[in-house]
């Protein structure tokens, strides 16, 4: 993994996370106890500050970043799907997920058990409801988060708090 001090800000990372050696952690990052951050990701606080409680994921080809003196702040349990964007100042509270492929502006809180479904894009200071699931370019509310989805917005952290700990434990490299 490429982990970087910039400026005198030094990334800190629990030793219970796991950080693909391909992705890219710098600056002032703060990544909690049982994270998963996937092949290709991109934490950069170079101007401002990014969060991530404990359990989140970041998946494969992320990018997350802050504008100067704002915060990216993830509560716990949130999944950031495949090649999404998150863009802060921003608050994406407890259980969130984030679809593969979509965009969060500056500005914009999702509220718990929020799911913005794959390929969207939440305009700069969009506010979601706990709870709803969001969709489309704009997103726009679609519906509360049923029991299935609920169900999702539970199970699926879960699963990636085991991945952590099983890559912790079982990634090779078989090649140089």
């Amino acid at each position: 993994m490429a982990v970087y001090e910039f400026e005198g800000n030094r990334p800190e990372i629990s030793n219970l996370a796991y950080i693909h050696p391909s992705a890219s952690i710098i600056g002032n990052v703060i990544i909690g106890d049982q994270c998963f951050i996937g092949p290709g990701a991109v934490i950069r606080a170079d101007y401002g500050k990014v969060c991530l409680g404990s359990g989140c994921a970041i998946e494969d080809n992320c990018i997350i970043h802050a504008e100067p003196d704002t915060i990216v702040l993830m509560e716990n349990d949130i999944i950031i799907g495949h090649g999404a964007i998150v863009h802060g100042p921003c608050l994406i509270k407890n259980n969130s997920i984030i679809g593969m492929g979509s965009i969060i502006s500056t500005g914009c809180e999702i509220g718990a058990y929020g799911f913005v479904a794959a390929g969207s894009l939440l305009l700069q200071g969009q506010h979601i409801p706990a709870r709803t699931m969001v969709a489309g370019n704009p997103a726009t509310p679609k519906k509360e988060v049923d029991e299935k989805l609920l169900f999702y917005c539970e199970k699926a952290p879960a699963l990636y708090r085991q991945l952590s700990e099983r890559y912790l434990k079982g990634i090779k490299l078989l090649t140089p």
